[in-house]
């Protein structure tokens, strides 16, 4: 629900002869009102005209940035909306984008096509939180460029800001690293059991290139919305490793990319060829991502093969570490430093917090809220997205015709009841 309506008596009829309009020069309120447009001819099938002329032609909806508008707070705007047509104010391109959002909601409500009626009222609205995420994680299941697109679609219209794209893991790595092919030309590969059955064994993968993932960006960036990149380490590395062993590698094995679910061992080493594949790794991404937050995920890091490692034992007396906790600790404090020399930060899953929080870095809590109450307490941002109430890839009903997803079901009444 919006911050504040208030409803009033009569409609706007909204039909084919609408009109919606910016001032001329105002770009911010000319995307605004093309993506309304856009929009409402998809979902009612009337195309609207757009055109850069603020006359208050009976009607119309009228669109504009203003420096002076009601709502200061970030993101913020107003909608009026009376028999005589709509205005949509805001002080910034994301409040008026927002803005178009809840008129074509209001719009579509009916889910019919054709004309309709918009109930009059008015709307003063601004977000709760700053960071309003959805995480798609493309390691396991690849999904091409189209259907992240309408993934962004998707979040644009429920007024999500942050695509968080999972782009690695021990079942795949989605992303060109141009310096290391084999990043994408094995890694982003695997051959599940069984497969091919009648013939050759059938690959199973993909990958974005640098040009797609630069048009990704842009798309989500015309809808508001940041990309956040996730490169999962120290764990969640049998992709890395099976490309190359010999840079990132604890044990000089070369396994196959994991055809499996669940947790796997394999580690990034801790050595300076492992930092340096790293950090050039990070200097690609952080080319093709403007965002200021990169993802390192750091969860679900089985210590075993550090364990196990007479030269990752060593490195660990060399610097004072007493155990594999802290090790990693320090492993993703390192890379927070690199990230805030070119102006990033650092976030990562909860379990960054265990040996000792990493003095940059941010945190996301997925097993349950503790850990982002934890990481509040000592200054720390922290983004919640606990499993029992935000993992969407969990079964939606009991229902026999219900999709397949993670056993336990997780419906739409307990997500909408999670009050952070």
């Amino acid at each position: 629900m919006p911050a504040e309506v208030r409803t009033a008596s009569g409609s706007l009829a909204l039909d084919a002869h609408t009109l919606v309009r910016y001032p001329p020069g105002d770009t911010a309120a000319k995307a605004a009102a093309e993506y309304l447009a856009a929009e409402i001819r998809r979902s009612r099938g009337l195309p609207l005209t757009v055109t850069a002329s603020y006359d208050a032609t009976a009607g119309a909806i009228l669109l504009k940035t203003d420096p002076d508008a009601s709502v200061d707070k970030p993101e913020g705007y107003t909608l009026d909306v009376g028999s005589s047509g709509a205005r949509i104010s805001a002080r910034s391109s994301a409040g008026l984008f927002y803005g178009a959002v809840t008129l074509w909601q209001l719009a579509t409500a009916d889910g019919k096509q054709g004309s309709t009626a918009i109930p009059a009222v008015t709307i003063r609205d601004w977000p709760r939180f700053a960071w309003r995420g959805l995480m798609l994680d493309v390691a396991r299941h690849f999904h091409d460029v189209t259907e992240v697109k309408q993934v962004l679609d998707a979040m644009a219209e429920h007024k999500l800001n942050v695509f968080h794209w999972h782009l690695t893991d021990d079942q795949g790595w989605r992303i060109e690293i141009k310096r290391y092919p084999k990043l994408t030309s094995v890694g982003a590969w695997r051959t599940p059991p069984g497969a091919g059955t009648h013939g050759e064994p059938e690959r199973y993968g993909g990958f974005y290139t640098q040009a797609q993932i630069r048009d990704v960006v842009a798309y989500a960036a015309a809808r508001h919305i940041t990309v956040v990149p996730e490169l999962d380490m120290p764990g969640h590395a049998q992709a890395a490793v099976a490309a190359y062993p010999e840079l990132v590698g604890v044990t000089g094995e070369r396994p196959k990319v994991s055809v499996d679910w669940g947790v796997n061992p394999y580690l990034y080493n801790v050595d300076d060829k492992s930092f340096t594949f790293i950090e050039n790794v990070l200097d690609e991404v952080m080319a093709l991502f403007p965002s200021t937050y990169i993802h390192l995920g750091g969860d679900e890091a089985v210590k075993d093969q550090w364990k196990n490692s007479p030269a990752v034992q060593a490195k660990m007396k060399s610097l004072g570490i007493a155990d594999e906790n802290a090790l990693q600790s320090w492993f993703t404090d390192r890379l927070g430093d690199y990230l805030g020399k070119h102006g990033r930060r650092l976030i990562g899953w909860d379990e960054i917090l265990e040996g000792g929080l990493p003095r940059t870095a941010s945190v996301m809590s997925w097993r349950g809220v503790q850990g982002a109450i934890d990481a509040a307490k000592q200054g720390h941002d922290v983004v919640l997205a606990p499993a029992g109430w935000m993992y969407f890839d969990n079964l939606q009903s009991d229902r026999a015709d219900e999709p397949n997803g993670r056993l336990s079901v997780l419906g739409l009444e307990r997500v909408y009841g999670f009050e952070p």
